[in-house]
């Protein structure tokens, strides 16, 4: 049989939630500064980045080590 834990939700919102703040106060401040000032552009480009490091880095990455810290 596959005994696959599933990662508490509650868990990985709180990890999200965490990793969302500081990405969201600083990344569109960068991009206004340095790429643009179209504020639509400016939330695109932010989006893009922000999404994509929390789904594939921050919390792939937090599950690893919190399935580390509890096995």
């Amino acid at each position: 049989m596959n005994n696959v834990k599933k990662p508490n939700q509650h868990i990985i919102a709180l990890i999200s939630f965490l990793a969302l703040v500081p990405l969201v106060y600083f990344i569109p401040d960068f991009i206004g500064r340095y790429v643009t000032d179209n504020k639509l552009l400016n939330v695109i480009v932010a989006v893009g980045i922000i999404v994509p490091l929390i789904s594939y880095v921050v919390v792939p990455l937090s599950l690893k080590l919190l399935d580390k810290k509890l096995d």
